[in-house]
């Protein structure tokens, strides 16, 4: 990243083994350039029920995870701010906070899968990728 200093990374986090190392490399990036963080959690509502329609127990442990990420920031004596948002799917709705809150880095972990025995990216990635205004840093955990 020659020459590009970040000041607001933006992390959207799932319950995936590789939030804590995302949140974690946003946060040394965040104390390095005194940038600003903010973790965001999507809860993914089918078409056939109401935006609204989300049980508590899944409020709960998307709560749990932004605390989670909090509690990661301040060990690093980094702030980091948090959001629970409730949409259709995942994709659009971090390209969306990207552009809402102005951030010039998304920090996106995600798990090693494989589908059909090949390397699977799911939707989510390969959508923000394609669409988010800012630079984009794509943090996979290791095979096996």
């Amino acid at each position: 990243m020659h020459g590009f200093t970040p000041r607001r990374i933006l992390v959207p986090v799932n319950g995936s083994p590789t939030d804590d190392e995302a949140v974690l490399l946003a946060c040394r990036l965040a104390r390095r350039t005194r940038a600003k963080v903010y973790v965001v959690t999507i809860l993914e509502v089918r078409r056939s029920l109401a935006l609204d329609a989300i049980m508590d127990s899944d409020v709960e442990r998307a709560e749990r995870m932004l605390d989670h990420a909090e509690a990661v920031g301040a060990e690093l004596d980094v702030e980091v701010d948090t959001e629970l948002l409730q949409a259709r799917e995942a994709g659009p709705a971090i390209v969306d906070e990207i552009r809402e809150w102005q951030a010039d880095l998304v920090v996106l972990g995600m798990p090693f899968r494989q589908r059909f025995g090949e390397f699977y990216l799911g939707k989510t990635a390969p959508y923000v990728l394609r669409h988010a205004p800012c630079r984009t840093l794509l943090f996979r955990e290791p095979t096996g």
